[in-house]
């Protein structure tokens, strides 16, 4: 059993508490010669997701500047585990008290599997333990091609549901609002909300979706490690996650099939792509965008513990650097596991 590692050729392993002296990531499995400059390639994936960047996060202030321990050398992989941290420089573990146990946090039911738990901040089950997804994730784009792009955005916080999305997206773009939502006027409707979630104590739940573009068709399985589910896997082991899907997946479960399935049948080059298959048919990858949804419960800290402002009222923005990181996990490992296909 090995509860703290992820993935199958491409093995990502985290460790760390909260509110201990470090957060870190070992990545097994990638291959040798692989060019990585940590300023260009890594930090800037931790920058998006790290604590107090905006008035609508945490006030914990964490660098979170990584450093490399082992299997890179002069700039390029050497086929040895990837070992990297990340040091934890603005814990108040003091903050915590252990008789206390948070509703809606694994608090209680780490207690009762373990008998001994971390206290301070949820310990492993704090959502910064997300940090070494993150740097796993920012080694696996590098084995992506170079016309891959992931881009997760903000879709829904609450009650407020961004619908006027351009068709195409950069990081760049989605980071141009602190709420990472690229519809701009949904996107103040937010910020609002999130600020008088912080003043009262209170939090929202929400929506990311993910977009994947440029990716190859012939990824995944067509049983057991369908891409779909290789990547429900991956989302469903986010903290705060509370489902997935492809697409609009309630909406689809209501549709008819005579409009849901408008693809071309019979033959020639784009016979029996189905545009409704979110880039996935029969668990393998059809060349089209790849279009998933994320849905994230309100944050489990809240009241006058909230009111410290040392917890974010709303997950969704500061998760997204994160879904983007475990959708290159999965694509980096089906990328892999392609050279034995044929």
């Amino acid at each position: 059993m090995q509860p703290n590692t992820f993935g199958n050729l491409l093995a990502l392993t985290t460790f760390g508490e909260s509110h201990g002296p470090a957060m870190g990531a070992v990545i097994d499995g990638f291959p040798a010669g692989v060019e990585v400059d940590l300023q260009r390639d890594i930090q800037p994936h931790l920058n998006r997701r790290r604590p107090g960047q905006s008035k609508l996060t945490t006030s914990r202030s964490e660098g979170d500047r990584a450093e490399i321990l082992s299997g890179v050398f002069e700039g390029k992989t050497i086929g040895s585990p990837i070992a990297v941290i990340v040091w934890n420089k603005n814990a108040r573990s003091e903050d915590y008290d252990p008789n206390y146990y948070r509703a809606g946090h694994a608090d209680r039911t780490w207690e009762e599997k373990f008998g001994h738990r971390d206290y301070r901040g949820g310990g492993r089950a704090s959502g910064r333990e997300t940090v070494s997804r993150v740097i796993g994730g920012s080694f696996a784009r590098l084995l992506l091609p170079e016309e891959v792009s992931i881009v997760g955005f903000t879709r829904r916080i609450g009650e407020h549901v961004a619908e006027d999305i351009p068709d195409e997206l950069t990081i760049d773009d989605v980071d141009a609002h602190p709420t990472r939502c690229p519809d701009a006027a949904v996107a103040d409707e937010i910020t609002e909300t999130l600020k008088r979630c912080k003043q009262e104590g209170d939090s929202r739940g929400g929506v990311i979706e993910l977009w994947v573009d440029g990716l190859d068709p012939g990824l995944g399985d067509p049983v057991f490690r369908k891409m779909k589910n290789r990547l429900a896997d991956a989302f469903m082991s986010i903290g705060a996650v509370v489902g997935t899907g492809l697409g609009d997946a309630p909406a689809a479960a209501k549709a008819r099939g005579a409009e849901f399935h408008t693809g071309i049948a019979g033959s020639g080059p784009d016979a029996g792509i189905s545009p409704a298959a979110q880039g996935i048919q029969g668990g393998i990858t059809n060349g089209r965008r790849i279009c998933m949804r994320v849905y994230f419960k309100p944050a489990s800290t809240v009241g006058s513990m909230a009111k410290k402002g040392r917890h974010d009222p709303c997950i969704v923005p500061r998760a997204i650097p994160v879904v983007e990181a475990m959708a290159a996990l999965v694509l980096a490992d089906h990328v892999l596991a392609r050279r034995l296909d044929r």
